[in-house]
């Protein structure tokens, strides 16, 4: 945990990272690898098309808000409906009015970022993510108490970068959970249509490095969705997965290594695999590549 009064310390979301593109009304929302998502989540478009009539870039992140007010991954996909509140939590400006801000200190960004959010009305669906400045023990400690995902410690003289391994921004989970590349599935003992679990990998130095598998968490419906959607990207043969046992690979049915799975898990052993994982649903909102073992920054 960073000590010190000049660390700055938020809430860390439980959702989609997005970036909005704004141009006077006109907005468009992008995910981390490029892919336009206005028409997935375009309802928060309106409230981004009133903030500025100038230009501005805006990272944040979409998240579906449970009965307790906390970000819940999970719901996400199944509150396009309307059944749970989607919002858009800003927490950095890259770009105003054809300047580059993404090279000005942290704390200058939001300070700049506060102020064109100031005016929007209190139930926008937009919200500026707040942060505070030092005691990040206490605000841990109050985010873990609430159940809430943890915090993002950031130096407030640090310039914008992008990805996650930056010494810039740090993670302090209260939970260990991330994403995971999804190698291939365990079919079940009889032949139904579904998975009785996932195996995992995150991308080391360019190779696949295998961490696991998850069989719980799962709903039977979720196991059936996840099924179809793997069919559609089988692989032709096996991949070159570093680490993974003969008998796991041998019962595997392999994928494209392409989509992420969301797992929460209790520690990660020392070689390497994650112990007692459970899933919480499949990501579409980062590159496979990009897929790290994350390491905890408290």
């Amino acid at each position: 945990m960073p000590a010190g009064d000049s660390w700055l310390f938020e809430m860390k979301y439980d959702g989609y990272r997005a970036q909005a593109a704004i141009a006077g009304d006109q907005v468009r929302l992008y995910s981390r690898g490029g892919h336009d998502w206005t028409r997935q989540f375009g309802f928060v478009a309106p409230a981004l098309a009133t903030i500025t009539k100038g230009t501005a870039l805006i990272d944040g992140e979409i998240c579906a808000i449970d009965q307790h007010g906390r970000s819940n991954f999970s719901l996400l996909k199944t509150s396009l409906d309307g059944r749970s509140p989607i919002v858009f939590f800003a927490f950095d400006l890259l770009e105003q009015n054809g300047e580059d801000v993404a090279r000005l200190p942290q704390a200058e960004r939001k300070a700049r970022l506060e102020a064109l959010l100031t005016d929007l009305p209190a139930d926008s669906p937009v919200i500026y993510s707040q942060h505070v400045a030092g005691n990040g023990q206490q605000v841990f400690d109050a985010m873990k108490a609430g159940g809430f995902e943890g915090v993002i410690a950031k130096a407030p003289a640090a310039r914008y970068y992008g990805g996650d391994r930056s010494t810039a921004w740090l993670k302090i989970k209260a939970v260990q959970r991330q994403e995971f590349v999804v190698i291939g599935w365990r079919p079940p003992e009889y032949g139904v249509d579904n998975v009785r679990g996932l195996f995992l990998a995150t991308y080391e130095d360019g190779q696949l490095v295998f961490r696991g598998a998850v069989g719980t968490g799962f709903t039977d419906k979720m196991r059936r969705e996840v099924h179809e959607v793997l069919q559609l990207i089988l692989a032709d043969g096996p991949l070159d997965v570093k680490g993974m046992p003969r008998a796991e690979a041998r019962a595997c049915r392999w994928v494209e290594p392409r989509l992420l799975a969301e797992v929460e898990y209790t520690e990660v052993t020392p070689d390497g695999l994650i112990r007692h994982p459970s899933f919480k649903g499949l990501r579409e909102d980062k590159p496979a590549r990009d897929v790290h073992l994350e390491v905890q920054d408290a």
